[in-house]
């Protein structure tokens, strides 16, 4: 009766040490990467890798060419992050990754190759947003314009274009950051929009109808402290607006009485 058990035994302790080593030669390591931070010819990119390895593990992250560009070890099963500037490249293959985890044991896996392109960051410019406003300091009358789009890879240059075309400012900020136009009134309206600009697309705002100089009354603003708004400067500030939404309105009237 002692023979039939111990076979058994012997039996089940072969198999479960035949299937041990199977599952340990093929673990998976993955490999993924986020955009950190956007620069005009370039990316702050963090790249992670993981696997199933048993700790601890040394993982090598490879660039094309086979460069080693960092090395970490980690004891835990928690995934490693590489922090790495991506300069963009004209040829696709310069920006691919690989990440290799190994054991002190001699176990070694590599990941697949992870391919950066150019053209899955490429974005053109969108949601173009702008915002006018009318000063009279005293320099005279002013329009004020802000341009800014939501989306687009940089950098993105903005311009303030007339109706017919001609270009008065451009300017190119810091990513992230609004394009701020200032120009004086003159005597007779004018049709602006702001245009955005990158190497994918161009985006302009609609056209926008700037009064004369003869729209915006004479401010006789009370005297303040520095740093200090005048007590009536929202009166006379509504007042103006209310003025200046009249006389584009007749204009505009006159426009259409004009075409019929």
């Amino acid at each position: 009766m002692r023979l039939p058990l111990l076979f058994g035994l012997a039996a089940l302790a072969t198999s479960s040490f035949s299937t041990e080593p199977e599952t340990a030669l093929t673990p998976e390591v993955s490999i993924a990467y986020q955009v950190l931070e956007v620069f005009p010819q370039g990316r702050r990119v963090v790249v992670t890798c993981h696997s199933q390895m048993p700790p601890p593990v040394t993982y090598s992250l490879w660039g094309s060419r086979d460069i080693e560009v960092s090395k970490k070890m980690v004891s835990t099963h928690d995934p490693v992050s590489f922090h790495i500037n991506v300069t963009l490249k004209s040829r696709p293959d310069l920006l691919t990754y690989t990440c290799q985890a190994s054991t002190s044991w001699g176990l070694r896996q590599a990941s697949t190759t992870l391919q950066m392109y150019w053209e899955l960051w490429a974005k053109p410019v969108s949601q173009l947003q702008t915002g006018l406003t009318l000063l009279d300091r005293g320099a005279g009358p002013r329009l004020e314009m802000s341009c800014q789009a939501a989306s687009g890879s940089p950098p993105i240059t903005y311009s303030l274009v007339g109706k017919d075309g001609h270009v008065h400012m451009r300017q190119t900020p810091p990513y992230g950051q609004p394009a701020n136009f200032s120009v004086p009134l003159t005597q007779t309206p004018a049709w602006l929009q702001c245009q955005a600009q990158n190497g994918v697309g161009v985006q302009s705002s609609p056209l926008t109808l700037v009064p004369p100089e003869a729209a915006m009354p004479t401010l006789a603003l009370p005297a303040s402290l520095p740093g200090q708004l005048p007590k009536a400067a929202t009166f006379v500030l509504a007042a103006s607006l209310t003025s200046i939404a009249a006389i584009t309105s007749g204009m505009l009237g006159w426009t259409a009485r004009s075409r019929l």
